[in-house]
Formats: structure tokens, sequence, C-alpha cells
């Protein structure tokens, strides 16, 4: 009964101490060393090395090949897509969106930015009936300054929230992206004003893809939808009649809980 009661208490440890690396992660919104780890939480550096050692092999981390620095790992990443898979505004937008992928036959996405907002996670994919070869899946990390989910995103923050993560979003840009400040603010302001974004070539050659994105007000979430189409099909795909029919749907889900954008 006493090594139970020692064995129990050893496990309570280490399920704190990695708790504590999540708080860690999630407070400082980047990659962490063994020194942020053992500094953050006030551990000897060998104590915080073995932690993180032990974090990695039961897959709750991984750690990036270049700078052998720790991130938390898609398993965590997993377990977030079933916790937002229980909130009204995920739910209202799977509605909306297995609807148009049923009327319009292309693949639509949901999808968050992730932290601290120079990617996009794919949370939810319906694949529709029209023959595109490039699906992404669940999971799946793009460009936020790359693709309209991104920008559909990124235009709900403000000007200087954007422009603090400048240097993280033009570093992952494809050729025909915004490169510098000044043009990507014309994109999303241009996004505000329409209410959706249009990507065509970005992030994956030969595809195309319209979104809106709405926030929650309540939940303190936003999250964006999105239709997905070969860009050069013939004919071509209307983009713009896409967008509208997307922004539709937006509006309809914004009014409903309040999302000030669409309650204008």
């Amino acid at each position: 009964m006493e090594l139970y009661s020692n064995q129990t208490t050893i496990d309570m440890t280490v399920l704190i101490s990695a708790a504590n690396v999540f708080r860690l992660f999630a407070s400082a919104e980047r990659d962490l060393s063994v020194t942020d780890v053992a500094e953050g939480l006030s551990l000897p550096k060998s104590s915080a090395s073995r932690l993180l050692r032990q974090m990695l092999e039961c897959g709750m981390l991984e750690r990036c090949a270049d700078s052998l620095l720790y991130r938390p790992a898609l398993l965590l990443l997993e377990v977030a897509h079933q916790v937002r898979a229980t909130t009204p505004l995920l739910a209202r937008m799977e509605q909306e969106l297995e609807n148009l992928v049923g009327e319009s036959g292309h693949t639509g996405y949901i999808s968050v930015l992730d932290q601290p907002g120079a990617s996009v996670v794919v949370l939810r994919v319906h694949r529709g009936s029209h023959p595109l070869q490039v699906v992404t899946w669940p999971g799946h990390k793009s460009a936020a300054i790359a693709t309209s989910t991104g920008r559909a995103l990124l235009a709900r923050l403000d000007d200087d929230t954007v422009a603090s993560h400048f240097d993280q979003l033009v570093a992952r840009a494809a050729p025909s992206s915004p490169r510098d400040l000044a043009s990507l603010r014309n994109r999303l302001e241009q996004v505000r004003r329409d209410g959706w974004a249009v990507a065509q070539d970005e992030a994956l050659p030969g595809v195309g893809s319209v979104s809106c994105a709405v926030a929650d007000p309540l939940g303190k979430e936003t999250m964006a939808f999105c239709l997905s189409f070969p860009s050069r099909q013939i004919p071509p795909v209307d983009a713009e009649a896409l967008a509208r029919g997307l922004a539709d749907r937006a509006r309809k889900i914004g009014r409903a809980i309040g999302d000030p954008f669409w309650s204008r």
C-alpha cells in the first residue's frame, strides 16, 4: 500500500509538471528550449531536460530538427479538435458548410489561426464531389498570409497585431502573396470591406479558394470556413459567386451569435 501511494504521488507530480509546461507554452506563444522551461518553472536544468524528454517520448511534444526547440505535438491538437467539436460556433459552421459543399460540389474546410498567427490549422474537412486532387486534412498547417482562410482570419485582427507578427507571416509567404506590410494591409482592408477573402494559386498551385470568418463574442474564438476549387478549371469557377454564397451563410451565423462584423 505504501509503494502504491508513493507511485501515485510521483505520477501526480509528473502530471502537474507536464501541465505547467503546457501553461508555459500558452503564455510564451512560441517554441521553448530546456533553458526556457527551467527558468519559467524554476527547475534545475537537468530536471527540465528530463521532463521534456519524457513528454517527447509520450507523444506530448515534438522537437524541431533545426532549432532543437520543443513544441506541443499533434496529439494535443487532436485533443483540442475534440474540445472544439462541442462549441456552438463550430457546429453552426459545419452545418452551413455541409450544405454549401452539397450545393457546389467543392471541398470545404473549417480552420483557425495557429499561435502566434503565422499559420492556419484545419479543423474539419468536407470533401466535395468535384475531382480536386489536392485535399488537406485536419491538423494540416498552411501559411496564413498565402491562403484565403488565413487572410479572412487575419482581417479580424487589428493592424498593430498584424504588424507585430509580420516577420513570421512573410517568412511563409508564397511568391504571389503580399510581400510587404502595406500590401498585406491593403488586402486585409479589402477583406473587411467585402466580407470574404480570395486566393488563387498561392499556398497550393492549381487551387483557388474563398473564405469568410465568424467570431463568437461569448466563446472568444474566431473560425473561418472556405470552399476550394481548381483554379485552372475550364470553364473557370465563378469565385465571386461562391464567395457571396459563403458570405450569406457567414452572415446568418454571425447575426445569430452576435458577431459585430456580421451584425453591422
